[in-house]
């Protein structure tokens, strides 16, 4: 049975998903695969301070790293090791079944997208093991945009390749700075996080 929390209000032409926490449950090979690539860096990542940062970019997550630690950061280096590191895990992914159903049960009724601030191999490949790839007309991702969320570059993408109007797509978040993101592009915003609170 779908969770009627999740369920678009009409009217909206469109739906578009975040994927990493929202379409599915990404927490604990993200932080491994951020431990790893730090550990080369000799950081530690505190699992309190990064599950606080869930939602960031890449770029800010490590600049905040640097404040934090006072340890200059090869940035494009760390998230290569990072993406190698999440590679390994990617079968410990599951989807969160309240959400994908969401976006099953609308398949072939609108049109619908993914907007993440994750790097486009990591989400495609998260959303084809998932199973989860072919419900979605078009995939965007932070390589695709100059800024990530919380800027709403992502999601005025995908409306437009969906060739919808902003203020027509309903989008499911589950941080802050995705709903912001969501919001700022005129978009009706689901936070997620009521439904999924103590459920994978």
């Amino acid at each position: 049975m779908l969770d009627q929390r999740l369920q678009p209000v009409p009217p909206y032409t469109a739906l578009v998903f975040d994927c990493d926490g929202t379409l599915v449950d990404t927490s604990s090979a993200n932080e491994s695969a951020w431990r790893t690539a730090l550990a080369t860096w000799r950081v530690e990542l505190d699992p309190a301070w990064y599950r606080a940062r869930t939602g960031l970019s890449a770029d800010r997550l490590l600049a905040e790293l640097e404040t934090e630690t006072g340890t200059e950061l090869d940035y494009r280096a760390v998230q290569a090791a990072a993406l190698d590191a999440y590679q390994w895990l990617i079968h410990t992914v599951t989807p969160h079944r309240q959400v994908s159903a969401i976006a099953e049960a609308h398949r072939g009724r609108v049109p619908m997208a993914v907007a993440s601030g994750g790097s486009r191999q990591s989400v495609e490949e998260t959303l084809r093991v998932t199973g989860l790839l072919p419900l979605f007309d078009t995939v965007v991702t932070r390589d695709d945009v100059r800024y990530g969320k919380p800027a709403p570059d992502v999601y005025l993408l995908a409306a437009r390749l969906l060739g919808v109007a902003p203020h027509a797509c309903v989008a499911y978040e589950d941080t802050d700075e995705g709903v912001g993101a969501a919001l700022a592009a005129g978009m009706t915003v689901i936070d997620v996080r009521p439904s999924l609170q103590g459920r994978t």
